[in-house]
C-alpha cells in the first residue's frame, strides 16, 4: 500500500487538466443519449414489423438474416475493437501530455482498417450468395426464398457497415476528448433516416426489400458526414497515414487483436442463436430479435453509457498511477450500472408479456399474440443476462483501459464454447426457444466468475464493497417485484392501447417508488445519489422560471 500511495504521490507529469464534464453529468449525458436513441431503435423496429408483414414471415426474416453476416464480418475486423482500443489508448496519451503522439498513432490506426473495411466490403458485395450460401449448410429448414431475399438485401449492407466503421472511429476519437454530448446524440439521427427510408421503402417485395438496405446505406453515410462535422475541431487533426509497419502502430493493434477477436466471438454467438432459432419457425426468428433488443435498452442506457465515460477516465488514471482513483471508478461504475440493472430485470421478469405487447403490439403493426408470446419467452431468459452482462462489461472495459486485453478474450471463448453447448442441451432436454436466451444467461455467469476472480487479483485496482452492495440491491429488487406482482395481479393491461399504456405506466411509476423507497431505507448511496440529482434538476428548473 505504501508503494502504491508513493506512486500516486509521484503522478506523470501531466497537462492542465482539461475542462469538461464531471463524470457523474456525464453519465448522465451519455444515458440520456442512450434512453432517446433506444426509443428511436424501438420506433424503427416497430415501422419494420409494420412494414415486413407477410403472413408467412418472410420478408421480415429475411430483413434480420440481411444483418447478420455484414454485421458478423464488421466485428471479426474491426467493429468492437474501435472504443476499446482509440479511446483508452488516445485518452491516456492526453493524460500524460502526449497528445501529437497519440494523434499520429490512432491517425495510422484509422487509415490501415479503413483500407482492410474497404476491400472486405467490395468482396462481400460481390460475393453475397455464395457466403450466404455457405450459412446455409447442414440447416434444411431455412426457406431457400429467405437466404436469396438475405443475400440480395446485403449488398447495400456490407458497403454500409464501412461508413457505421468510419463513425464508431470518429465516436471514439471524440470520447477521448470528452464530447459526449456529439457521440450520444449522433445516432438519433441515424436512426431517424433509417425509419425514414424503411417507412418510403418497406414492404413485402424483393425491390422494396433492396430498397429499404439502400436506404439504410445513405442513411449511414449522413450519419458518418454528421459525425466528422459536429466534431471537426477535433477530427482534423487526423490525417491519412499509411505506415502499417510504424512501431507504435502495431503495439497498438497487438493491443487491438483481443479485443477483435473477443467482438467477433460475440458476433458468432449471435448467429450460432439465430440459426437455433431457426430450428422452431421464421416467427421465432423474430422473437428472439424483439427480446434482444428490449433486454439490451436498460444494459445500454445504464451499463454502457456509464462505461463509455468510465473507460477513457480509468486509462488516464492507470497511466498516471492514481490506482485508488483508477479503484474507485471502476467501483462507482460497477453499483451505479446495478443499482439500476437489477430492477429493471426484474420489472421485465415480472411483466414480459406487458413489456412485449407495450412496445410492439400496435393496431395497424400485425403484431399478433404468437409474435408477442415468442419474444416474452425469450426475455424471460435473458433477464438474468442484463445483471450478469453489467458485470462482465464493466470488467471488460476496465481490462481494455488498463491495457490488458487478453483477459476478456480469454472470457470471449469460454462464451464461445459454453453458449452452443449449453443451448443444445438444453434443447435436446425439450426446454424450446428459452433454451437460447438461458444458454446466453449461463454462459455470461462463466465469464463473470472468470473476469471477477482474475481482476480482483490485483487489489490495488479491485472494486470495493460490491457484495454488500449486491445484497442491498436484491432485497429491494425483491420487495418490488412482490408489490409490482400483486399490482399486475389487480389491475391487468387490458383494454385499447392508450389505456394498457396508462396502465403500463402506473405499474412501472410503482415499481421505482417501491425500489428507490427500500433503497432509502436501507441507506444506498446511489439512491441518494440519483434522489439529489433529481431535486437539484427540479430546483433549477424552478429558479430559472422564477427568475
Amino acid at each position: 500500500m505504501a508503494e502504491n500511495k508513493g506512486a500516486e504521490n509521484k503522478s506523470v507529469a501531466s497537462p492542465k487538466k482539461k475542462r469538461g464534464m464531471s463524470f457523474g453529468l456525464a453519465a448522465f449525458v451519455v444515458g440520456l443519449g442512450s434512453v432517446i436513441v433506444k426509443l428511436s431503435g424501438l420506433i424503427r423496429d416497430v415501422i419494420v414489423a409494420k412494414k415486413f408483414c407477410d403472413d408467412a414471415g418472410v420478408y421480415r426474416a429475411a430483413y434480420s438474416l440481411a444483418f447478420t453476416i455484414p454485421d458478423l464480418f464488421f466485428n471479426l475486423l474491426i467493429g468492437g475493437a474501435i472504443f476499446s482500443t482509440v479511446a483508452p489508448y488516445l485518452s491516456a496519451q492526453l493524460a500524460v501530455g502526449k497528445e501529437k503522439e497519440g494523434v499520429r498513432t490512432i491517425s495510422i490506426f484509422v487509415s490501415v482498417v479503413s483500407v482492410v473495411m474497404l476491400v472486405v466490403c467490395t468482396l462481400g458485395t460481390i460475393f453475397s450468395e455464395p457466403i450466404y450460401n455457405l450459412y446455409a449448410i447442414g440447416k434444411d429448414d431455412i426457406k431457400p426464398e429467405v437466404l436469396t431475399l438475405a443475400a440480395q438485401a446485403s449488398k447495400f449492407l456490407f458497403p454500409q457497415i464501412f461508413f457505421i466503421m468510419l463513425a464508431a472511429l470518429c465516436n471514439g476519437i471524440l470520447i477521448s476528448y470528452r464530447r459526449f454530448t456529439i457521440t450520444s446524440f449522433g445516432p438519433l439521427l441515424y436512426n431517424i433516416l433509417v425509419i425514414v427510408a424503411v417507412i418510403i421503402f418497406g414492404g413485402n417485395s424483393q425491390k422494396n426489400l433492396v430498397l429499404t438496405t439502400a436506404g439504410i446505406l445513405v442513411a449511414t453515410a449522413i450519419y458518418f458526414v454528421c459525425q466528422y462535422s459536429f466534431g471537426f475541431r477535433q477530427m482534423r487533426q487526423f490525417k491519412f497515414i499509411f505506415k502499417p509497419m510504424d512501431r507504435e502502430f502495431l503495439m497498438l493493434f497487438r493491443r487491438a487483436i483481443p479485443i477483435l477477436i473477443s467482438a467477433s466471438i460475440i458476433q458468432i454467438n449471435t448467429v450460432v442463436l439465430y440459426r437455433f432459432a431457426l430450428q422452431f419457425g421464421e416467427v421465432h426468428v423474430w422473437g428472439y430479435r424483439n427480446a434482444s433488443t428490449i433486454w439490451q435498452i436498460p444494459y445500454t442506457v445504464f451499463v454502457v453509457a456509464i462505461t463509455t465515460v468510465m473507460t477513457p477516465e480509468l486509462a488516464g488514471a492507470y497511466k498516471s498511477k492514481l490506482y485508488s482513483k483508477a479503484s474507485d471508478l471502476v467501483s462507482r461504475s460497477m453499483k451505479s450500472a446495478l443499482f439500476m440493472t437489477i430492477p429493471s430485470a426484474a420489472i421485465i421478469a415480472v411483466l414480459s408479456v406487458d413489456v412485449v405487447k407495450a412496445i410492439y403490439q400496435w393496431p395497424s403493426s400485425n403484431y399478433t399474440e404468437l409474435n408477442a408470446q415468442s419474444a416474452s419467452t425469450f426475455l424471460l431468459g435473458f433477464c438474468f443476462a442484463i445483471v450478469t452482462a453489467t458485470v462482465v462489461h464493466v470488467f471488460n472495459q476496465a481490462f481494455y483501459a488498463i491495457g490488458q486485453t487478453r483477459i476478456p478474450l480469454i472470457s470471449g471463448l469460454i462464451s464461445l464454447v459454453m453458449t452452443p453447448l449449453s443451448c443444445h442441451a438444453l434443447v435436446s432436454m425439450g426446454a424450446g426457444p428459452i433454451s437460447l436466451s438461458l444458454a446466453y444467461s449461463f454462459s455470461n455467469v462463466c465469464q463473470m466468475i472468470m473476469l471477477g476472480i482474475t481482476y480482483c487479483r490485483r487489489k490495488e485496482l479491485a472494486p470495493h464493497g460490491i457484495v454488500r452492495f449486491l445484497l442491498k440491491a436484491a432485497l429491494c429488487a425483491a420487495v418490488m417485484s412482490a408489490v409490482v406482482f400483486i399490482v399486475n395481479i389487480w389491475l391487468p393491461a387490458n383494454g385499447g392501447k392508450i389505456m394498457q399504456l396508462m396502465i403500463d405506466a402506473v405499474k412501472g411509476v410503482v415499481a421505482i417508488v417501491v425500489y428507490f423507497a427500500m433503497a432509502v431505507i436501507l441507506r444506498m448511496e446511489e439512491a441518494t445519489e440519483w434522489i439529489n440529482k433529481f431535486k437539484a434538476k427540479i430546483f433549477k428548473k424552478s429558479a430559472v422560471r422564477k427568475a
